[in-house]
């Protein structure tokens, strides 16, 4: 069962945050958080990533997409320090397709602070069909925007 993280967590999406966020599962490199109100799930990236940890973490925010029903995904990769994935690495991990196909609607991909990464994003944005993918510098307003639809 997931938990009810306390208002008094420091990982606040924000001050307008939504009352009921869930933490569902915890991985070293991901967390993933829920807020069955708003149908939104909260994929926290953090530290530094590898080709395993992404494909480990993808798998992770697909599986809570398909069981949950989540229509709202912000990928959020500001707590992502180190980004060391090959383009060809990253190029093997498909998994947009496969969130859109389970029901995924939108999509707000906060950029990392790390440049390889930020690489990364934009190579999958910018591949992607999917028109409800947005990037973000900042995580506040990509909840906006998640918010807004």
């Amino acid at each position: 069962m997931p938990s009810r993280l306390s208002a008094q967590h420091p990982e606040h999406l924000s001050a307008r945050q939504p009352s009921d966020l869930h933490l569902l599962r915890e991985l070293p490199q991901l967390r993933l958080l829920s807020d069955a109100a708003t149908e939104l799930l909260w994929a926290d990236w953090r530290g530094p990533q590898t080709a395993a940890t992404v494909r480990e973490g993808a798998e992770a925010v697909l599986a809570a997409v398909q069981a949950g029903k989540y229509t709202k995904l912000l990928n959020d990769n500001t707590h992502l320090t180190v980004m060391n994935v090959t383009a060809q690495e990253w190029d093997s991990i498909q998994v947009l397709p496969r969130l859109f196909n389970a029901g995924l609607q939108y999509l707000a991909w906060v950029y990392p602070p790390d440049l390889t990464g930020r690489r990364h994003t934009d190579y999958s944005v910018n591949r992607s069909s999917w028109p409800l993918l947005l990037t973000f510098e900042e995580r506040q307003m990509a909840l906006e925007w998640l918010r807004q639809h």
